[in-house]
């Protein structure tokens, strides 16, 4: 069956790429190199893993087809810095329009703001990525000259280059135009220098002010010459994403869904790479962007999610699952939503392993397709223990004895699996303790007048059919169930209020988790105590 998973398309695509502005004998490659980057103008959240997941993906994609292919990942310090995120000191708007890489670090601990960030990042990258990567900074790569042929090429063809920009802009360029902007030799910015003329072989500039989107970058008035094949710089995006494919031979390459406009910078690339290069454009990996609180993940708003913070709550595994499930579907993140990401991850576990029934064919494929492309290695069997209820035995219970006991009487206990239990319990403490919503905290010390006073004769009578019956022997999850709905039916007890008096007596609250694993995962001698403090009374 041909499969039906984004990153096997994607695959396929690289390998039958042809041509879109040229005709063309596509080259034979011995390699498909799969390009992740990032910008470095703030903080490397978990939004921006999701490229070089997705890129990951494509990558072993292409290796179980039996391809040869490449991850790489490039820093994209020479940006601009564009805004000072939050936590950084204000003063730093006089950086603004600077190669991030020439910031001072606010913190001291590195070389510069973009050494500081980097640094983070790729702590923990390889966590989440399976395939080998090599990394790349932009500016170590202009230091090196390599990207002087590709600037030459273009500077060679200005014409061609200009016409191709100019088709896909409303205004055209200004005449002395050049792809190449310089660092003002005064004020030390990228973004300000203004070019005024070109003669072939040097330009003129002037260092204005220039406008971000909500911030400016002032320029200091110096006027200067240079010499695009010498000057410390870099190729403007319209032309530099264009040099990046042709330098590293890219085959593939994600990118935003504002990407996908005929008029945006990808399609401008895409024929420069092509026409003047003589490198077929990569197949492009659109897709939607991260939200978190309705806004689309940015270290400059401050709602950002970093790699650690996940880590502090689930595996490497969640978050290519989270990712890798579809490209061009709006991701919306929530830490409270972490409990149903881990069902549904832990469903999708079972049909690789065909333990859940799926009745369509291809629904299983896909299913099993995208839990094994979500592993960094090979695929790990269901872990037999789910995430809402190992956030309530991690409340209740403070060392491991005591939850493999409660584990075993709950029947979500496997030897075989103990080392990913454990890791599901420690994670889902850490939930529970910084992000679990109120009605998900689990206190078993109430007040038992107090609780006592909220129930009446019926739910009373409730408590004591369950603790005589509990007595008599060792119940199952599912015999407790049974005997819930058998002696609210026998007391005409409405199942909520039934519900409402067990949670009243365990918790304090009338709402909790799945009542009768609650039960079975606690001592029973303690729930028969419990139960027989509230209908004593009667």
């Amino acid at each position: 069956m041909e499969s039906l998973f984004w990153a096997d398309k994607k695959a396929d695509e690289v390998v039958n790429r042809k041509f879109h502005y040229i005709d063309g004998e596509i080259p034979d490659f011995k390699e498909y190199v799969i390009k992740t980057s990032a910008s470095i103008s703030g903080v490397l959240h978990i939004g921006r893993l999701s490229d070089s997941i997705r890129g990951d993906s494509v990558c072993r994609a292409l290796n179980d087809a039996g391809h040869d292919s490449k991850l790489i990942w490039v820093a994209e310090d020479m940006d601009p810095l564009r805004k000072v995120p939050e936590g950084v000191p204000k003063d730093y708007e006089r950086y603004i329009g600077v190669p991030v890489v020439h910031v001072p670090d606010p913190q001291g601990c590195h070389a510069s703001y973009a050494e500081h960030h980097v640094s983070a990042y790729v702590e923990v990258l390889d966590e989440f990525i399976s395939s080998k990567i090599t990394r790349y900074s932009m500016h170590e790569e202009y230091k090196k000259g390599s990207f002087t042929p590709y600037i030459k090429a273009m500077l060679e063809n200005l014409e061609a280059v200009t016409e191709i920009q100019n088709r896909y802009r409303e205004n055209p360029l200004p005449p002395g135009w050049t792809p190449f902007t310089p660092i003002c030799k005064n004020c030390g910015k990228i973004i300000t220098p203004r070019l005024k003329g070109f003669d072939g072989r040097t330009a003129s500039y002037r260092c204005e002010d220039y406008s971000f989107e909500t911030t400016t970058a002032r320029g200091c008035g110096f006027e200067g010459e240079m010499d695009p094949l010498k000057a410390p710089g870099k190729l403007m995006w319209k032309g530099e994403w264009a040099a990046q494919w042709a330098r590293w031979k890219v085959s593939s390459e994600g990118a935003g869904k504002e990407y996908v406009v005929p008029s945006s910078a990808w399609w401008v690339n895409a024929e420069i790479v092509e026409r003047i290069h003589g490198f077929p454009m990569p197949v492009p990996i659109f897709y939607e962007h991260v939200m978190i609180g309705g806004q689309k993940m940015s270290a400059s708003t401050g709602n950002v999610v970093y790699p650690k913070d996940w880590l502090f709550v689930a595996p490497p595994n969640l978050l290519r699952f989270f990712y890798n499930k579809k490209l061009m579907k709006t991701r919306s993140f929530s830490f409270e939503e972490i409990p149903k990401l881990y069902d549904d991850y832990d469903t999708h576990a079972r049909a690789h392993f065909n333990e859940e029934e799926i009745q369509n064919e291809k629904e299983r494929a896909h299913m099993k397709r995208l839990y094994e492309i979500s592993q960094i290695s090979h695929p790990e069997r269901p872990v037999p223990l789910p995430f809402s209820h190992a956030y309530v035995v991690s409340q209740i219970f403070n060392d491991e004895p005591a939850m493999v006991a409660s584990l075993k009487r709950s029947g979500h206990y496997s030897e075989k699996s103990h080392l990913q239990i454990m890791q599901r319990l420690a994670m889902a403490k850490n939930w529970a303790e910084k992000y679990a919503p109120e009605e998900s905290r689990i206190n078993l010390d109430i007040n038992i007048e107090e609780v006592g006073s909220l129930l009446d004769s019926a739910q009373r009578a409730l408590l004591k059919d369950l603790a005589l019956w509990l007595e008599e022997g060792d119940r199952s999850s599912e015999e407790i169930h049974e005997r819930i709905y058998l002696s609210a039916g026998e007391l005409k007890i409405p199942l909520k209020k039934a519900f409402a008096a067990i949670y009243l007596s365990i918790i304090g609250a009338n709402k909790g988790p799945r009542a009768s694993t609650f039960i079975a995962s606690l001592d029973k001698r303690w729930v028969v105590t419990r139960f027989k403090e509230l209908f004593l009374p009667l």
